[in-house]
């Protein structure tokens, strides 16, 4: 018989974390975070298993507290929180670079580190962190997303090392484009023709949340004991293509 594991699935709001909390439904307990609770309780309403919903907003270090204090002893972490404004580099102010990384690094790093203080991660347990391909392949406007991302995957290799002894896992999935409500807003400056066009450049690079949630869920598993330390492509980009 399968022994049932504790998830904590931080952005379970975003069209990642929800495919994972749904990837993850029938064998795991999970325990939801995300700062739209009517979100929250929607997704909540999907599932079938056993799971709890801890609302938290990332940017605020007493809820990230709060949550940690709320936990159970974890057996798995997935961080999907993030947002991806677009911004060229010359309108970019102090706010604007405290706002992405205080969601999409600060938030993973206050968040493990409140765990790890309250001894609330299993010796075996797999952390997993959503980064992106933006990291290597920057687009127009990505230069605080792109940054934040490598600093996440910078800081990923960082704890595989520090809580090996620990037997800890660590690693990043790092998609390409993936469907979800943030691509979609992405793609409402985008031409039709435009998107058409990335689509037969690279085909390897559009992926759905499930394939992503897929991955998550076997780097979770006791399957996955021997990766650690590693960023891992949700996708690939046609790097042949003249001019890219």
């Amino acid at each position: 018989m399968t022994k049932h594991r504790n998830i904590l699935i931080v952005g379970a709001t975003s069209g990642i974390g929800s495919a994972i909390a749904h990837a993850l439904d029938a064998e795991n307990y999970l325990f939801l975070t995300g700062r739209n609770e009517p979100l929250l309780h929607e997704i909540s309403k999907q599932l079938s298993g056993i799971h709890t919903i801890l609302p938290c907003d990332l940017t605020i270090e007493s809820d990230i507290a709060k949550l940690a204090a709320a936990c159970p002893v974890l057996d798995g972490l997935v961080y999907c929180g993030g947002i991806a404004p677009t911004l060229p580099v010359k309108y970019i102010r102090t706010d604007d670079i405290r706002n992405i990384m205080a969601v999409n690094f600060d938030g993973a790093v206050l968040s493990v580190a409140a765990l790890l203080r309250l001894k609330k991660i299993n010796s075996e347990a797999s952390l997993v962190f959503i980064s992106s391909e933006a990291v290597r392949f920057p687009f127009f406007g990505s230069a605080l997303y792109s940054a934040s991302k490598a600093a996440l995957e910078a800081y990923s290799l960082a704890l595989a090392t520090e809580l090996q002894s620990k037997k800890i896992r660590s690693n990043c999935i790092s998609p390409a484009y993936v469907e979800t409500p943030m691509l979609q807003q992405a793609r409402n400056s985008m031409s039709p023709d435009f998107v058409e066009s990335m689509k037969k450049m690279h085909p390897e690079a559009f992926s759905s949340v499930e394939k992503i949630a897929s991955m998550a869920a076997f780097l979770l598993s006791p399957q996955a004991a021997a990766i650690n330390g590693q960023i891992i492509k949700g996708g690939r980009f046609n790097i042949n293509i003249p001019g890219l």
